[in-house]
């Protein structure tokens, strides 16, 4: 399992809408959150080890950004 850790600025009810419409329509999303309590707002995302770790980052950081979000890979 690919465990995935993003900053984003997801910290408005209106900004996880956003994101969660984006993010179940991505196959291969086993389970995401955000914790909107942490001052970097963390997306954490688990996807199954069958795709590339980095083709995962690339997509969401893509798709999150297209819709407007601020979106990080965490390290």
């Amino acid at each position: 399992m690919h465990v995935l850790v993003f900053r984003t600025n997801i910290n408005t009810a209106q900004r996880l809408h956003k994101a969660a419409c984006r993010l179940c329509k991505l196959r291969g999303i086993c389970r995401w959150s955000v914790d909107m309590e942490d001052r970097d707002c963390v997306l954490r995302i688990e996807a199954p080890e069958g795709g590339s770790a980095q083709q995962y980052e690339q997509t969401i950081i893509r798709m999150l950004t297209k819709a407007g979000l601020q979106c990080d890979v965490l390290n």
